[in-house]
């Protein structure tokens, strides 16, 4: 008789139902980061949802469950990068008014990182210049998700007694055009990268005179790292 065991000769039994698939949260991070490679190899214009289905190999139908349409698909790229914008929400709990600031404009941010933030915001700008929408695209999940996070932050802190200003969204737009004159545009309508040490110091100058026009009470010296 064979020594190999009656349990080793036994076929195996097949698992039950179809494989599990990858939960929608997840799924639809993969999708984007394809979507995004796809978007700077091949413009917005190539940026079809044929081309990122076949990317990802999924079927449409999964797609269009999970984004709807080439403009959702573009949304969830803006909402990505926005994540490396600005570190809201977020509790800073007592920090000084100017590290927390510096924290949530990552302004500590390594050289490469703050290239690739560059890279992107430069391609993305210069596809709006050929493709209207994207402007409405970016204003919708860009700039306007951020001017909503940060002027939650500020009214906060004027509730806190730490700010005083009559209208924190005001005070919040104010900020954010201070500090994305970091990265100036030249007269021929492209932008500049000034590099991070020079875009780092200019962004803490920003922080220093907002704050010198609205802070309650002096703040500790040195408090942006």
């Amino acid at each position: 008789m064979s020594d190999v065991s009656i349990e080793a000769r036994a076929p195996q039994r097949r698992s039950r139902g179809r494989p599990k698939t990858a939960p929608d949260a997840t799924r639809r991070t993969q999708i984007v980061a394809q979507a995004l490679q796809i978007f700077r190899e091949l413009g917005y214009a190539g940026m079809t949802t044929e081309a990122v289905a076949a990317r990802c190999q999924i079927s449409k139908t999964t797609l269009y469950r999970l984004f709807p349409s080439k403009t959702e698909l573009m949304a969830g790229i803006v909402e990505t990068h926005i994540k490396s914008m600005i570190d809201l929400p977020r509790d800073y709990g007592q920090l000084p008014l100017a590290q927390a600031l510096d924290l949530i404009f990552f302004n500590d941010i390594d050289d490469e990182a703050d290239r690739e933030r560059f890279a992107f915001l430069q391609f993305l700008f210069l596809e709006a210049a050929v493709n209207p929408e994207l402007n409405e695209i970016s204003d919708k999940f860009g700039r306007h998700v951020v001017l909503r996070l940060l002027t939650d932050w500020i009214d906060h802190q004027r509730t806190l007694g730490r700010i005083d200003v009559p209208d924190a969204r005001d005070a919040a737009s104010m900020l954010m055009d201070m500090v994305g004159g970091s990265i100036a545009l030249t007269r021929d309508g492209r932008m500049q990268w000034p590099g991070s040490e020079r875009r780092r110091a200019y962004v803490r100058e920003c922080i220093r005179v907002f704050l010198g026009g609205v802070a309650t009470r002096p703040e500790p010296a040195g408090g942006a790292a």
